[in-house]
C-alpha cells in the first residue's frame, strides 16, 4: 500500500532539475553555525536523489 505514494518514475534529468530548483533551500538547511557545510549540503542532495530514484525500474 505504501508503494502508491512512492511511484515517482522520474528520470535523472528531472531529479537534477528538482535539486537545482531547491538549491537555496538545501543551502539554508545545510548551515551549521551560520556557515554552509558543503558535506551536509552534498548529503542532503544525495538523500533527495536516492529517495526520488527509489523503486525505479532497472
Amino acid at each position: 500500500m505504501s508503494n502508491i505514494f512512492n511511484n515517482y518514475n522520474l528520470s535523472n534529468e528531472e531529479i537534477e532539475k528538482i535539486i537545482k530548483d531547491f538549491r537555496q533551500d538545501i543551502k539554508r538547511a545545510s548551515k551549521i553555525n551560520g556557515k554552509i557545510d558543503e558535506d551536509c549540503e552534498q548529503k542532503i542532495m544525495i538523500a533527495i536523489y536516492q529517495k526520488l530514484s527509489r523503486n525505479r525500474k532497472k
